[in-house]
């Protein structure tokens, strides 16, 4: 007896196991459930032939297998079938939506029927425009209406050239719409931080004129359009009615990204400094990710998708590897960008690898790389911050090295006018000395040794004679005073000054006024003959130049400095004149040998003034 009944139960253990596993199928959805994943009552088959119908599956369920755990699938160019059977506990009817969260699959066919009803058929997918789609979304997302007691039947067929990701969620209509909300929530405020950079960078790029800047907004732009194309955005927002472009940009725009990703830290980490070997790797791969965005661009994302776990491995690998050596080597800013890149990598690793079908759809494989992406973009605008201190630091050291070598050059310049304005001083010096001292006394032998001679003979000296050689002796003289100030030596400043003015007037017949304070005659002996000079200087070209009547000369002391003055009626000077000539360049270089400032001004009505003004420490 006891054995009959141990025998009973496991009969009825064993009916029961088979109950439960024939209605395992169907997933019983209630009022008190918002989101289903419906992972593991949903089966799968693969069509080798391409070219089953759902009549001819809907009869064959049998056919189908349980999937395996995950939404990931090889890739093929074969189609795969789904089947999920659905029934509502409700006593009313029930309005529940199937959410496929991965936009980058060719075509998507959703059939769906309740009992023994006509199909619903809804195709749709990137190869498609928006309008195909059951719901206006950013994600393909189906309809589900649900009668009471009656089981839904639904199948979709899922075919693309790149990854094969499907996974499903199960959402009432309510819940759903709650969820979007978050969704584009999270997603905004990444999309307004993304743009915000760009233009900041964008306009900074014009002011600092560094490509860098350039390099970075392009970045952002590949980054931004990369994830709004792969968040579906920009097939809802852009170009709904261009099936080719929402095919194609998603990793188009992906290839561009890692393009200039690397161009960019190429810039940041100054590589071709610090790290040239990698610099020449991170050249080649930027250049070769442009040709396949440009192959996606013109022949589709299939034929390049082999080549994205390679080139991700090495671009995840070696930029943070390039920034540090940068970085060590003394770089400072490359610190900002090496810390940036490590919030990003985990999102992209993670994102590649779901994108190869590599890990499971997830919370973390759908947001964290966009949630890693804004965080880098800030640290990387860190980066270029201190970019900014660095190479204004870099522009203040070599303005401070330009102003150092300009004041050395004017130093060296003004030695050098000085040596060359004493070499000029001491030569005239000399050539005056010798007029003086060796033509002037020669010529008065020679004056009076014919003197002598015609009185021996008791000839008068004709006076043509006479006169010649009186001019001649007059003019050496006149020439050696005017090479060399022998009364400045002798009688001082004022004498001297007196002395060339008083020629001036006999020879030009301008009328010179000389005026000079007895408190300002305390110079050096080198500023007396500057002084003299231009005094000279300024005769001269008023005699030649100004037209004048009159002229008048005054040195004194104002303000505690030494002003000397020179002004004349004369013409002044037209505003097509300049101060270029050889006389006022001379007044010039030795108003800058005084350690003084000099000023040419026209009068009005008529007339012009030199102004020379002498600091104190200059005078004696």
């Amino acid at each position: 007896m006891h054995f009959k009944t141990t025998l009973f139960y496991l009969v009825l253990l064993v009916l029961l196991t088979c109950k439960q596993t024939a209605l395992g199928a169907v997933l019983f959805l209630d009022n008190k459930l918002n989101q289903v994943n419906p992972q593991s009552y949903l089966e799968w088959f693969m069509d080798t032939t391409g070219e089953l119908e759902i009549n001819d599956l809907s009869e064959k369920v049998h056919i189908f297998t349980k999937t395996p755990r995950g939404s990931n699938y090889p890739r093929t160019d074969k189609a795969y079938w789904f089947h999920l059977t659905l029934q509502s506990q409700k006593k009313t009817k029930a309005q529940w939506l199937l959410e496929l969260s991965y936009t980058q699959l060719d075509t998507i066919d959703f059939y769906s029927r309740t009992g023994k009803g006509p199909w619903r058929q809804v195709s749709t997918g990137d190869k498609k425009t928006l309008s195909s789609r059951d719901i206006q979304h950013p994600l393909p997302v189906f309809k589900i209406a649900l009668q009471p007691g009656v089981p839904t039947e639904i199948f979709l067929r899922v075919k693309s050239s790149t990854s094969i990701l499907v996974p499903l969620s199960l959402w009432t209509e309510e819940a759903f719409y709650k969820h979007n909300m978050s969704f584009i929530l999270i997603n905004g405020l990444v999309y307004g931080v993304l743009i915000a950079l760009i233009f900041y960078n964008l306009f900074l790029y014009p002011t600092v004129l560094d490509s860098t800047y350039l390099w970075f907004s392009l970045y952002l732009s590949s980054l931004f359009l990369f994830q709004f194309s792969f968040d579906g955005f920009s097939a809802f927002f852009l170009w709904p009615d261009s099936p080719v472009i929402i095919d194609r940009i998603a990793m188009f725009s992906l290839w561009l990204t890692i393009a200039t990703g690397l161009r960019f830290t190429q810039l940041i980490g100054h590589m071709k400094q610090f790290t040239p070997r990698l610099n020449q790797l991170f050249h080649g791969l930027s250049m070769l990710c442009f040709i396949l965005a440009l192959i996606v661009a013109f022949s589709g994302p299939a034929i390049t998708l082999s080549l994205l776990p390679p080139v991700a491995l090495l671009t995840i690998l070696f930029i943070p590897f390039a920034l540090w050596r940068a970085w060590q080597s003394g770089y400072q800013p490359a610190r900002y960008a090496f810390y940036a890149f490590f919030p990003q990598m985990p999102g992209a690793a993670l994102l590649i690898a779901r994108i190869l079908n590599w890990i499971d759809t997830s919370f973390w494989s759908e947001n964290l790389f966009i949630i890693g992406t804004a965080l880098s973009s800030i640290l990387l605008s860190f980066a270029l911050a201190d970019r900014i201190n660095s190479i204004r630091n870099d522009n203040q050291e070599a303005q401070a090295r330009l102003l150092e070598s300009e004041r050395s050059a004017s130093k060296v310049q003004q030695q050098f006018s000085q040596k060359l304005i004493e070499a000029q001083d001491n030569e005239r010096r000399r050539i005056a000395a010798e007029l003086h001292d060796g033509i002037g006394q020669n010529l008065s032998f020679l004056a009076n040794t014919i003197k002598r001679l015609y009185r021996k003979k008791g000839i008068a000296i004709p006076d043509s004679v006479n006169e010649a050689a009186r001019e001649a002796v007059d003019e050496v003289r006149s020439i050696s005073h005017q090479l060399h100030p022998h009364l400045l030596d002798k009688l001082g400043l004022v004498a001297a000054i007196e002395a060339i003015a008083q020629r001036t007037q006999q020879q030009s017949g301008i009328r010179c006024i000389v005026t000079i304070d007895e408190s300002a005659l305390s110079l050096s002996a080198d500023t007396e003959l500057h002084l003299y000079r231009i005094a000279q200087e300024a005769l001269n070209n008023v005699a030649k130049h100004s037209n004048a009547t009159q002229v008048e000369l005054s040195l004194g002391k104002i303000n505690g400095k030494t002003q000397f003055t020179v002004v004349d009626n004369g013409q002044g000077r037209t505003n097509n004149q300049d101060t270029s000539g050889l006389g006022l360049q001379s007044i010039s270089e030795r108003a800058k040998l005084l350690g003084g400032d000099v000023i040419f001004s026209t009068l009005n009505p008529h007339g012009f003034k030199i102004t020379l003004s002498i600091p104190a420490e200059k005078t004696v």
